[in-house]
């Protein structure tokens, strides 16, 4: 590598890495769309419930790491833009030695743990030894990931997401063959779900560590390049990052844990499931924008800040406008769809559905502060009022849980509200301040052009809805369709800028040729 800067920055190399990073979450997405139906449908409420407990304590887990590995990939592309060989190597032989020194403490401790779970959150007799086992498994593979993280950040640096996406697809058609091989040779059971991840998974990290060190070479370790300042220092980084891995806990998983202690099961999995809609939603959205985050890193590093900032705003554009073709046909059409998915006794599960579905317009738009906060090293001005909206939002929770025993209903209106509360009074403004752009921009560039097809593809789907309900899959995949299409038509013909009518019309050239 040379002292110039060598992260390519590629309109292409962005799209294609987004774009496989989408159709790696949807591969995953389908999947556990039928594995939960299934599930649903074979066993009762309080069996299916244990793999909303064992998921939810699981992301403690990278809670606790992320106060170490919250920064990696914020100095590794620091060092590869600058063509600093020695810095690369220094980081990961910084940091390899505290995780493997963490990982020894933390280990035990989980496993103790998991002996324990029944003396902490309720678990039906009968799924205690799966709950003790699920959760054991688990632990092992994430602090197994955790320790190879600083040899396996080559696909950020690199921007070699398409790669990494191509071996999260096939990870993903093996949890599902596993998974489904399971369900159907050996009998519904939600260990199998377990199992099947956490093979997959270790077979997937173990590959990404080889192949990262013959894709970076200089990510090698070294013990006279350890350096406790740079440690420190990133783990001074990564106390952020930390409280913002806590205040995305508090804003989903949080709920499942506090509705175990005052809820039914039923209620826990009505959460559950209408949260994991949002859940995957917005994971693949920052999925989707995750090759962005060297881009973003890279262009402040040489300070050119009118690009950063339109590519923040450009960014919330095309967040919102892949969000909303599904959060609105799936508000619109909540209950058909908890009727058709769940089957009865989960009526509550379309109103979760709505409140997180309503969410998305406030949160999309800034789709990228935080990955703009890390590269300006704004970290402190971000994730600390973050985590402050966050345990507001966990105090309201327990409130309408515990005092008004509003159950699933209730926590989720208390994370709807909070997350509303704080993108338009604090986040907004941040946004703009950061990347020095005018409300008008925003409003323009962002908002108005974002949302324009949401709102006419709101009215085709309500219309539809009203004049033909759908009482099955069939008109339902349907109307959603046809909705979709009115959608994409009114965003590709009224929605785009110059730029990206250029950038759609070399596209359709190449596809013709």
């Amino acid at each position: 590598m040379s002292g110039q800067a060598s992260l390519v920055i590629s309109k292409s190399l962005v799209a294609i890495n987004s774009a496989s990073s989408v159709f790696a979450r949807l591969v995953n997405f389908v999947v556990l769309l039928w594995v939960y139906q299934f599930l649903l449908r074979h066993l009762s409420a309080e069996e299916f419930a244990v793999l909303p407990l064992v998921n939810s304590l699981m992301v403690f887990g990278p809670l606790f790491f992320s106060f170490f590995i919250g920064g990696i990939a914020r100095y590794m592309v620091d060092a590869y833009a600058k063509g600093d060989v020695e810095g690369m190597r220094r980081v990961t032989s910084s940091l390899f030695p505290v995780l493997a020194g963490v990982s020894c403490i933390l280990l035990p401790l989980g496993v103790l743990f998991a002996a324990n779970i029944e003396k902490v959150f309720n678990v039906s007799p009968g799924m205690l030894g799966d709950a003790r086992l699920m959760f054991s498994l688990l632990l092992f593979s994430f602090t197994y990931q955790t320790v190879i993280v600083p040899f396996t950040s080559a696909y950020a640096v690199s921007l070699r997401y398409y790669e990494k996406n191509l071996l999260d697809v096939i990870r993903d058609l093996v949890r599902a063959a596993l998974t489904v091989g399971m369900l159907l040779i050996l009998g519904p059971s939600v260990i199998w779900v377990v199992i099947a991840a956490v093979i997959a998974e270790s077979l997937t990290n173990t590959i990404m560590l080889f192949r990262s060190f013959r894709i970076v070479p200089e990510l090698g370790f070294e013990w006279r390049l350890f350096s406790w300042p740079l440690a420190r220092e990133m783990t001074r980084f990564g106390f952020w990052t930390t409280l913002d891995r806590l205040g995305a806990i508090m804003h989903t998983h949080a709920a499942t844990l506090i509705l175990n202690l005052t809820s039914t099961a039923a209620d826990v999995t009505a959460y559950y499931v209408g949260a994991t809609f949002f859940r995957q939603i917005e994971s693949t959205i920052k999925l989707a924008a995750m090759p962005l985050l060297p881009i973003v890193t890279a262009m402040n590093a040489v300070a050119d800040n009118a690009r950063l900032g339109a590519a923040v705003l450009r960014g919330g554009r095309y967040a919102l406008w892949a969000a909303l073709i599904l959060a609105v046909p799936l508000a619109i059409y909540a209950d058909i769809f908890v009727r058709l998915y769940m089957g009865p006794g989960y009526e509550t599960a379309a109103w979760i559905l709505i409140m997180f579905m309503v969410t998305f317009p406030f949160s999309q738009p800034t789709i990228l502060l935080a990955s703009t906060a890390m590269a300006k090293k704004a970290v402190r001005e971000f994730f600390l009022p973050a985590f402050m909206f966050q345990c507001l939002g966990f105090v309201l929770m327990l409130i309408l849980a515990y005092v008004f025993e509003l159950g699933a209903v209730g926590v989720t209106m208390a994370l709807m509200l909070v997350t509303i509360v704080s993108q338009l009074s604090f986040f907004w403004q941040l946004c703009l301040r950061l990347t020095q752009r005018s409300f008008k921009d925003f409003a323009s560039n962002t908002l108005v052009r974002g949302m324009v097809p949401a709102a006419i593809g709101a009215l085709a789907w309500a219309a539809m809805r009203i004049t033909f309900p759908p009482e099955s899959w069939g008109t339902l995949i349907t109307q959603g369709i046809i909705g979709a299409s009115i959608y994409l038509l009114v965003l590709f013909g009224q929605c785009l800028d110059m730029d990206e009518r250029k950038d759609m019309q070399s596209l359709l050239g190449r596809i013709r040729s």
